[in-house]
């Protein structure tokens, strides 16, 4: 059902049973607030946790009732939208409660915000500036309050990359609220109002700190395709945070990016040792040329792109090669709403496919392989199969993996973010990926190096 009010002169509609907060968010209206969100996976998630916090009361408005006469305060966040309701936000009223509130809050914040790296993505320095507040230090020292904190921190067990700064807190509730979200804790870095969590993945220690951009498109974790932003320079992809404006973010898997690697090679490995391509053409040639079809399985990582799946599953069909897999990588979590999840392939986008998606009953029977790897490649006894068919198998890889070091051939393709492509999500919807890292001549995608090696 739809409801009708007016806020600030301006006719709005909604969901019937949103608070007034989230059915301005739903239309880019900010009411000013530092402790309120809430998730929407309402499936996913069985919440008993009371949403009303009321703890930075910043929120405040005015509210007139259909049939009421005068206005009332209200809390945006605690008081649910009716039709005909009639709201004010920004009379000088209300607004010298926001100023006085913030001006409290600033004390409590040991403020930095001149040096602060965090800019506008720190809602106080959005509201101070908006304000035009001044800036008072912070000269005393209150650590009634953190302990506490440091505790409920603590609990969420956050990923090694997120770094934390206690002196940003604000002790808004929002991580109280959220650490008990299984599968979900590391969206604190989205939520926290005052960014006193970072995302910090050193690839050298002795890097320089350098500007990122940015890209709003799709986490490739799981066959779900959320959608997420990407943080990257030219080469290689920083951090992946939840968009703005969404009704829900990205899971801990998700964020932890472990299907993404930024270690690359750009030549082919023969025996474990980089080469020339062209070289590693004619071994190419000569291991398929020698081999018995019947003693080769092929596996392909189910983590890449359409184009490329059909291209390796048309390459392996040429060859005349009938024993082949798609690895369907496993979400393994201890989630109690993120359950075991496969990685994008699914009904959706394997009936494109010739081969089923059956599992070979006994890896060992095989002599031969020729493998699509990705950074989440992991087949039963990988160690075991390495030993006992080093350099008798040919991968192709969008890292140097240990599967790599060990082939016959190891040839380099393009990794997520360098190639553009569709991927099919677990309801049938096409997502389309544009490369946003700067091409490199040699890692091409994979349906394009199969192109090369039979030119």
């Amino acid at each position: 059902m739809i409801v009708r009010f007016n806020f600030n002169g301006k006719e709005i509609s909604s969901q019937s049973g949103f608070t007034i907060l989230k059915a301005l968010s739903y239309v880019g209206i900010d009411i000013m607030h530092l402790c309120y969100y809430k998730l929407e996976r309402v499936k996913d998630f069985d919440e008993n946790i009371d949403n009303d916090l009321l703890r930075c009361k910043l929120c405040l408005i005015k509210v007139k009732k259909k049939g009421e006469e005068e206005y009332s305060f209200k809390y945006a966040c605690n008081e649910i939208v009716e039709n005909g309701m009639e709201i004010i936000s920004n009379d000088e009223e209300i607004i010298e409660y926001r100023k006085s509130l913030l001006k409290a809050i600033l004390y409590m914040h040991k403020p930095f915000c001149d040096k602060c790296n965090s800019y506008y993505n720190c809602k106080l320095k959005k509201y101070i500036d908006f304000y035009q507040l001044k800036i008072e230090r912070f000269d005393g020292d209150d650590d009634s309050k953190l302990e506490e904190i440091k505790n409920i921190i603590d609990s969420l067990d956050l990923d090694e990359n997120i770094k934390i700064d206690y002196d940003k807190c604000i002790n808004c509730g929002v991580c109280d609220r959220y650490k008990s979200i299984s599968g979900y804790k590391s969206m604190i870095v989205d939520l926290c109002p005052t960014k006193v969590f970072r995302v910090d993945r050193k690839i050298n220690d002795n890097e320089k700190q350098i500007e990122y951009k940015k890209i709003d498109s799709f986490c490739i974790g799981c066959n779900k395709l959320c959608e997420c932003s990407y943080f990257y320079d030219d080469k290689k992809i920083i951090d992946i945070q939840s968009p703005e404006l969404k009704k829900y973010g990205i899971c801990d898997f998700g964020r932890g990016m472990l299907y993404y690697s930024n270690k690359t090679f750009e030549y082919p490995l023969i025996n474990g040792i980089e080469d020339d391509f062209n070289k590693a053409k004619d071994l190419f040639h000569k291991f398929l040329e020698e081999i018995d079809k019947k003693e080769v399985l092929a596996i392909a990582s189910s983590l890449y792109n359409i184009e490329d799946l059909e291209a390796f599953n048309d390459f392996i069909y040429s060859l005349g090669i009938t024993n082949f897999i798609y690895k369907k990588n496993i979400i393994k979590t201890t989630s109690d709403v993120i359950r075991e999840n496969y990685t994008n392939i699914n009904k959706y986008s394997s009936k494109k496919y010739k081969y089923t998606l059956n599992e070979i009953d006994n890896i060992n029977n095989f002599n031969k392989f020729i493998i699509l790897e990705d950074p989440l490649f992991e087949i039963d006894n990988t160690m075991d199969i390495i030993q006992k068919n080093r350099r008798n198998y040919i991968v192709f890889t969008s890292y140097p993996s240990i599967l790599a070091y060990n082939s016959y051939l190891a040839f380099p393709i393009a990794g997520f973010g360098e190639f553009e492509g569709e991927y099919i999500d677990s309801h049938g919807k096409n997502k389309f990926v544009k490369s946003f890292l700067e091409k490199n001549k040699n890692r091409l995608e994979f349906k394009n190096l199969i192109k090369y090696l039979y030119l």
